[in-house]
């Protein structure tokens, strides 16, 4: 649970990044505009920083900005930033539950692949530019 709250504030912090364009802005204007607790905007602003999403500047004069321009920032992109693989069964994961996999025919796999497929593209299709 904790992993989706954080991807919805990972969405409204760079939208809001993107709201400011170019300015570099601090923790407090942040964590205030997003009204999130500064342990919890560290956590997701690492782990935004390391996919390269999030921009971060040490110091006096430092802050946040986006790592890339926002028309470049899906919203898949920030999904797995937050939470790794992203799935919509179990059985879909890499080491997933499932003992069958595409190796057999299967109707029900067949079905949730497909979906998969269309749920990654319809999230790859839309940016953070795209929610302002």
């Amino acid at each position: 649970m904790q992993s989706e709250i954080y991807t919805d504030y990972a969405i409204r912090i760079l939208r809001f990044l993107h709201t400011h364009d170019a300015e570099m802005l601090t923790t407090m204007q942040i964590t205030q505009a997003i009204d999130i607790t500064t342990p919890v905007f560290a956590s997701i602003a690492n782990q935004l920083r390391n996919s390269g999403i999030l921009r971060t500047i040490q110091g006096r004069h430092g802050g946040y900005m986006l790592g890339k321009p926002a028309n470049a920032i899906s919203i898949y992109d920030v999904f797995v930033s937050i939470e790794g693989e992203m799935r919509i069964n179990q059985c879909l994961e890499t080491y997933g539950l499932c003992k069958h996999g595409k190796q057999v025919e299967c109707k029900i796999h067949e079905k949730l692949y497909s979906m998969q497929d269309e749920f990654v593209e319809r999230l790859s299709n839309v940016f953070i530019a795209d929610l302002v």
